[in-house]
């Protein structure tokens, strides 16, 4: 029974290894990928970085649905890329690998500042539909306040909605509540 169940585990991590392939490289911004498939046409060789084990450096495998596959034409060299994949002695085109290493990015760079300067838009209509709010509350409590310095009786609703006349208890309650409004918003 024990050599069955250790049969079972080793078959189990026997299919599991092919999904431990992994391939790394370096995508046209600058930063490492890792996948189980290999990457695209549009990664050069030279920014593959790791490949799985019986993977060769292979010129022109390309991710499809299903797994590699080989293109029919070797593509031709890029400036100072020799035809035998060395570096050439020419001077070298700017790459995804230039950019990370001077670290800028002008697309990038472009879409950060946009974005900042929406946030900042959005910050500023918020502010300002803050201040309109805090404007039209000052407004109300000064009103309010107007209306209980006359010294006439003020009728308010009751917890049954009925109209009463307020006591001197809950009158002196709403100055000191129209007093605290005034002070925050005005």
């Amino acid at each position: 029974m024990k050599l069955i169940k250790l049969l079972l585990l080793t078959v189990a991590l026997g299919i599991g290894a092919p999904a431990m392939a992994q391939w790394q490289w370096i995508d046209k911004d600058g930063r490492k990928v890792f996948s189980d498939r290999p990457p695209g046409l549009d990664v050069p060789e030279k920014n593959i970085v790791k490949r799985p084990k019986g993977y060769g450096a292979l010129k022109g495998v390309q991710s499809s649905g299903t797994g590699p596959a080989l293109r029919d034409v070797a593509p031709a060299p890029q400036d100072g890329e020799a035809s035998d994949g060395a570096a050439a002695p020419a001077a070298p085109a700017p790459t995804a690998a230039a950019k990370a290493a001077t670290g800028k990015d002008k697309e990038l760079e472009a879409k950060k500042a946009a974005d900042a300067k929406a946030k900042a838009d959005a910050e500023a209509a918020e502010k300002a539909k803050q201040a309109a709010a805090k404007a039209d509350n000052c407004k109300r409590a000064q009103q309010a306040k107007a209306m209980y310095d006359t010294g006439k009786a003020v009728r308010a609703p009751n917890e049954n909605g009925e109209m009463v006349f307020q006591s001197a208890e809950q009158r002196a309650a709403e100055i000191k509540r129209t007093d605290d409004v005034i002070f925050n918003n005005c």
